[in-house]
């Protein structure tokens, strides 16, 4: 048979993605299309192997075919697919879309089951007119329940996926890749197997550090240093290049960088490192996994500072809450740091709301400086307007710190339970200080080695390459050692604090207001008080006072309150 009597086609083998390359899926429909074509006695000119949802119109595989039929040498007849679902899953109107390209490239779907039959001329007995209308596929009403029952094939398969995975998540079982810090592990529960998290052994301390040292008030940057310092990179990933998508080949991997404040920040909202499970298929309610955390509630509330809220209500029930405050509900925003208003973190009596500062101009056209609040509608202050002078809100507020008493025998015990409670968290120092050392040691034994490469090479690229290793290693050396240094607390340093605390304790107005850095004063304020003030309590003298430090079970001490309760008239000193 010559070339231009020759009649040729081609074969398409698809599955739905690249897992189900490793069966035997693709061998299966190749064989079954070559079958076919040699019964008829066509000639294959290609094969086409590809993993590809047919449940999507915009096919990348399809479009590759067309293109190959545009361009071939070889005039193509027939495109032969095993069946009908194979060859779509997206429904009829889907079908007969693809089938319509094709026939106006010349080219008839061919499937190998036999339910698609070539077009027939209803008036051929009459004579062979030319009518599109009387052109008509015998098989046509076939060919639509083929296509709309792979539909709703796929449709019965992602009910009973999805629908028994969100059914596991919601009973609190995890069915997705494990967080960073955790990995799965396959249980038996009754006769059914399931899937927890469990801790990851050679990462999951990182995440409980960065936890606990944000819980513990820590900076972010501090937090960042720290765990970097003590070698910490994101999980590493395989990259794939699947360009030959039945060879696949491994090119690099992703991942391995440093952690950075965004990166900690998200960290810090995931509350599956708590146990709890919130996301889409629990409607985004909180509820209880079968497994534990990496941090405890409590440790992951203070880890958030009030962004995001876990409560447990007394039904045992769970809420997530954002922007919480446990003292009274509102969570303080960032504020802008104008040094003319340092008290601006004090709260409106109405509205609860921080006050704002600004100035105003009086007639005589003199600026006034004054705390305010209420008035209108930015930030629901709707309540009427509120203005104190400058220098009256923030003598009221000196006065009344100059009038706290401390208690004296908590005085003289602070020294004996800071040394208790330092004690207790010896251990998690000296921890950290080894994990950093280690990273130090791996580091430079790294250098080492290069600095050897170095030596021998003779080749400037691979030189300055090599002098840009050593150098960055050498800074990541000192900025662990740094860290290192910050962390390991020695006798002096316990002493200078003591008598730091003390200072602060004795002289609560001159250390509390005199400060340059507000975020600085905020924090203190927060030490002294149990949830921040109101002006009018100021005022009245009212406002809870912190129970921050305790004295230790073992102190001869009766346990004492850093400040002595107030009333309307605060205690004066003896």
């Amino acid at each position: 048979m010559s070339v231009n009597e020759q009649i040729n086609c081609i074969i398409d083998c698809r599955v739905s993605d690249p897992v189900q390359l490793k069966g035997g899926s693709l061998d299966n429909q190749e064989t079954l299309g070559r079958l076919y074509a040699k019964n008829n006695g066509w000639n294959v000119v290609r094969v086409f192997r590809k993993p590809h949802s047919g449940a999507t119109t915009e096919r990348s595989d399809i479009e590759e075919i067309i293109q190959f039929i545009k361009h071939s040498e070889f005039k193509i007849h027939f495109f032969i697919f095993k069946s009908i679902d194979r060859f779509t899953r997206a429904g009829y109107p889907e079908y007969e879309r693809c089938k319509n390209r094709f026939a106006n490239l010349g080219v008839e779907l061919v499937d190998t089951y036999g339910i698609i039959q070539p077009k027939k001329n209803t008036l051929a007995h009459l004579g062979n007119f030319g009518y599109d209308w009387a052109e008509t596929s015998p098989t046509e009403a076939a060919e639509m329940l083929a296509s709309y029952s792979g539909k709703q094939e796929r449709r019965d398969i992602l009910l009973r996926l999805i629908g028994g995975e969100i059914s596991l998540v919601q009973e609190g079982f995890a069915v997705r890749r494990a967080p960073d810090g955790m990995q799965n592990k396959k249980i038996l529960t009754g006769h059914k197997e399931r899937y927890i998290r469990v801790p990851d052994p050679e990462r999951a301390h990182y995440f409980i550090m960065m936890f606990e040292l944000r819980a513990h008030g820590l900076d972010d940057k501090e937090i960042v240093a720290r765990i970097n310092a003590m070698g910490f990179q994101t999980r590493t990933f395989r990259r794939w290049d699947r360009s030959n998508a039945e060879n696949p080949k491994v090119t690099g991997q992703k991942g391995g960088q440093k952690l950075t404040v965004k990166r900690l920040q998200r960290y810090m909202l995931q509350t599956e490192y708590a146990g709890i499970i919130c996301e889409k298929w629990t409607h985004y309610k909180p509820i209880r996994a079968r497994y534990d955390g990496l941090v405890s509630l409590e440790t992951f509330n203070l880890a958030n500072r009030g962004k995001i809220f876990i409560k447990e209500n007394p039904d045992n029930s769970l809420q997530l809450l954002y922007d919480y405050s446990q003292y009274d509900k509102i969570q303080t925003k960032r504020l802008k740091n104008n040094p003319d208003y340092p008290l601006k973190f004090i709260l409106c009596s109405t509205c609860r709301k921080p006050f704002l500062g600004s100035r105003s101009r009086g007639k005589s056209g003199k600026l006034y400086a004054a705390y305010h609040c209420g008035g209108n509608k930015i930030g629901n202050r709707t309540h009427p307007y509120i203005r104190i002078p400058k220098t009256e809100f923030e003598e009221a507020i000196r006065q009344f710190l100059e009038l706290l008493h401390f208690d004296q025998s908590f005085l003289n015990s602070f020294e004996a339970v800071f040394m208790d409670t330092y004690r207790k968290r010896e251990k998690e120092i000296v921890n950290q200080s080894s994990l950093i050392s280690h990273n130090v040691g791996a580091l430079k034994a790294q250098q080492a080695s290069d600095l050897e490469a170095l030596t021998t090479t003779k080749s400037a690229v691979v030189r300055k390459m090599l002098e840009e290793k050593i150098e960055d290693l050498d800074y990541q050396i000192q900025q662990a050692q740094n860290q290192r240094d910050e962390i390991e607390i020695t006798e002096q340093d316990i002493k200078s604090f003591i008598r730091f605390a003390k200072t602060i304790m004795e002289h609560p107005a001159e250390n509390l207001l005199d400060i340059d850095d507000m975020r600085a004063q905020q924090t203190l304020f927060n030490l002294i008080f149990a949830g921040m003030p109101t002006y009018q309590e100021i005022l009245n003298g009212t406002p809870k006072l912190s129970l921050v430090f305790k004295l230790s079970g073992d102190s001869n001490a009766t346990n004492s309150q850093l400040v002595a309760p107030t009333g309307v008239e605060p205690v004066l000193p003896p």
